[in-house]
């Protein structure tokens, strides 16, 4: 007997003209998932293509089409002067009885590791997709020199070296490395040899170094609280005991670290600007961590995220710039000073360690590419990058000033501003404390604008709530306007 479909299953059907997809494109895939789920049994006869082409809102050509791609593929056949049926594929039976039981759906559960569903519940790639105002992190992409970046690297494109389209050495391009080493002794007072650089494609990777090189199941580590989910979310996942520190006035809480847990081996700490409260780590403070580090034999990973950026006060030496006893490995990103997508960072680590670590990049994911070493390279070397630095620290101490003029103007109501010194956010901490940061943070994002709940950066310590606005890749002109919309958002829609 001759199974029909029903109208009720290609109503389900949505095809998006407004999508960059081709109509028949998206009509192919959608057929055959159904056919290979189980929904369409073999000898189903399909809609005819005038049916079919008027439900959906398309031409009889495209659906025409469509069938024949599918009959070509063995998915569908036809009869003269009867129609178009499914085709018996093997395991098509299978599929239909697996698509019968609980509607054909086996619990995700089921089909993920362990450790794919632990990934899937962190919250490291919170709406990364999207650059929208406020965003944390992000750079004033509008105000990047195209032109100048264009030129370093049409530069490496015509020197017309093969030797830049290979794998390149295991640390990274030389000529990148000896630029990095004049930038922290210039900027952060550190003195190191190119050889302890290897170049990572970006901060994150850089920390997945130490864990491969340095760390074994099991080890504990020490890591800021609230503080970086990724590197946070990272170790766990490798099994690696980590245990969160509060931060205080002064920055990393040593003294509650050392009376309450067992020595650590590794510990992640963000001292020239804590991510993500802003707090910087006093001199005293980083003296005492570096002087626990060496007679507990302990490592340190500082984390100098958006060093760059201080607008009242010279920033403090690097940590690493006051380490005399080879305990401190120091991580750096070109992300936030020039922009995301360029995927570079660099790793530096005492000399002893250098050697492990080059190979522990190639072996995690081979080198960077050399075209981007090179043209960041040319970039460093011509002056180009200390000149946009120095433009952005003038931008960002405007963006910021406006950013906390126009929220004390028109939300006063809803914030307390924390005082902001250095880096690329502020944190509004919300008056209502019945309210939830991350509610907060839906109902801007639901009007298009963006920030993120301090909330999703703590792991153990519970601390008011309150949002991270980034201003620096807030053009300036429009900042009122978005403050606007989401201080009406947040009244409108929650009960303050």
């Amino acid at each position: 007997m001759v199974k029909k479909t029903g109208g009720a299953l290609f109503s389900t059907l949505k095809i998006d003209p407004s999508s960059g997809t081709p109509l028949y494109r998206q009509l192919e895939v959608k057929i055959r998932q159904i056919i290979l789920n189980g929904q369409l049994a073999a000898e189903t006869r399909m809609p005819a293509t005038r049916q079919l082409a008027s439900d959906l809102g398309i031409s009889r050509l495209t659906v025409k089409n469509v069938y024949e791609q599918l009959i070509a593929e063995g998915f569908l056949w036809a009869k003269q002067g009867s129609g178009t049926y499914v085709a018996r594929i093997q395991n098509n039976d299978f599929h239909a009885q697996t698509f019968a039981r609980k509607q054909g759906k086996v619990p995700l559960a089921q089909r993920l590791s362990a450790r794919a569903a632990w990934i899937g519940r962190s919250k490291a790639t919170t709406r990364l997709d999207r650059v929208r105002a406020f965003r944390p992190g992000i750079p004033a992409l509008d105000l990047f020199p195209r032109r100048a970046w264009a030129d370093a690297y049409s530069t490496v494109l015509r020197a017309n070296n093969d030797d830049y389209l290979g794998y390149g050495p295991s640390s990274g391009l030389e000529d990148l490395k000896q630029a990095i080493v004049e930038h922290v002794l210039d900027h952060r007072g550190i003195e190191c040899l190119s050889s302890q650089v290897t170049i990572t494609s970006g901060a994150q990777q850089a920390f997945s170094l130490v864990a491969l090189a340095l760390l074994e199941p099991e080890d504990i580590v020490w890591m800021e609280d609230p503080g970086h989910i990724a590197i946070r979310d990272s170790m766990r996942l490798l099994g690696i005991d980590v245990r969160s520190v509060p931060i205080d006035a002064e920055g990393f809480c040593l003294d509650h670290a050392v009376r309450r847990y067992p020595q650590s081996r590794v510990m992640f700490t963000t001292p020239s600007h804590q991510h993500p409260l802003g707090v910087v780590m006093s001199l005293n403070r980083r003296l005492e961590l570096l002087d626990y580090a060496n007679q507990s034999g302990s490592w340190v990973v500082e984390d100098d995220y958006d060093s760059e950026f201080h607008y009242t006060e010279r920033a403090l030496p690097a940590l690493q710039a006051l380490d005399s006893d080879g305990r401190v490995l120091y991580v750096g990103s070109f992300s936030k000073s020039l922009f995301p997508a360029l995927r570079l960072g660099y790793l530096i680590c005492p000399p002893d360690l250098a050697r492990s670590f080059a190979a522990a990049q190639t072996l995690l994911s081979q080198n960077v590419s050399l075209l981007q070493q090179k043209a960041l390279a040319n970039f460093m070397l011509d002056g180009s990058f200390n000149a946009h630095i120095r433009k952005m620290r003038l931008a960002y101490r405007q963006r910021r000033d406006r950013l906390i003029e126009c929220l004390e103007r028109y939300a006063s109501d809803l914030f307390e501003l924390a005082p902001c010194h250095a880096g690329m956010h502020l944190i509004a901490w919300l008056k209502a404390p019945q309210l939830s940061d991350s509610e907060v943070a839906e109902c801007i994002w639901a009007v298009g604008i963006d920030c993120l709940p301090v909330s999703i950066f703590c792991d153990k310590e519970r601390l008011r709530p309150g949002l991270l606005f980034g201003f620096a890749c807030a053009a300036e002109i429009h900042i009122e306007r978005n403050v606007i919309v989401l201080s009406e958002a947040i009244r409108d829609n929650l009960q303050v």
